[in-house]
């Protein structure tokens, strides 16, 4: 005749009360679950960490932005500095030709650092004096001095504008008939372009 299991459970229970009599020992865990020694401290939730994911986190701290690097002859935030060392070496060699004449610095393009400098054609303006001073135009690429637009200096020039690798300058003369207030001789439109470390020209110059 079997045993019922009623039988079981009682004798099962017999037996454990016998064998853990006087034993504090604490029970073994299931199977499956590792146990944590009493002794190792419990950290509670912090603010912002994975234990406590409803808690607002600290926004990410945001890096400043890479500067442009500089070139020489920048300077003031711009590619070409017209108060820098190359602006004034370009200029003495520009006048060495003409010591007798008082020169002067008008102008010079106002290229941004924050854009970039590469490839970009930079110019500066020396003027001599007197009611229509001739004028030289000056080029510079990479904190390099490139030369004038050309090689003797004209009255009535401007610069008209430019882009990032051209400069277009004007130019008017007089004709033998008018007065020196009212040349009619142009204008024409020269426009100077970057090749590289060469400046390349097209447009009609002023008569010699």
């Amino acid at each position: 005749m079997g045993i019922k299991p009623a039988v079981i459970a009682v004798a099962a229970g017999i037996a454990l009360a016998a064998t853990g009599c006087g034993d504090n020992s604490p029970a073994p865990s299931a199977p499956g679950t590792p146990s944590r020694p009493s002794s190792v401290p419990v950290t509670p939730p912090q603010p912002g960490t994975a234990n406590n994911p409803t808690a607002p986190e600290a926004p990410p701290t945001e890096q400043p932005p890479t500067p442009a690097t500089a070139q020489p002859g920048s300077g003031h935030g711009y590619c070409f500095d017209l108060n820098s060392e190359l602006a004034h070496s370009a200029f003495t060699q520009v006048i060495a030709s003409e010591p007798a004449t008082e020169w002067t610095i008008p102008g010079a393009s106002e290229d941004l650092i924050a854009d970039g400098c590469s490839g970009v054609l930079s110019w500066m303006t020396v003027e001599g004096t007197g009611i229509h001073p001739a004028t030289h135009v000056l080029f510079f690429t990479g904190g390099k001095y490139l030369g004038t637009a050309s090689k003797e200096p004209y009255g009535y020039t401007h610069v008209l504008g430019k882009t990032r690798n051209t400069v277009q300058v004007q130019y008017r003369w007089p004709l033998a008939e008018d007065a020196l207030c009212c040349p009619t001789g142009g204008p024409s439109v020269v426009t100077f372009t970057l090749n590289g470390t060469s400046v390349t020209a097209q447009g009609q110059f002023p008569p010699s």
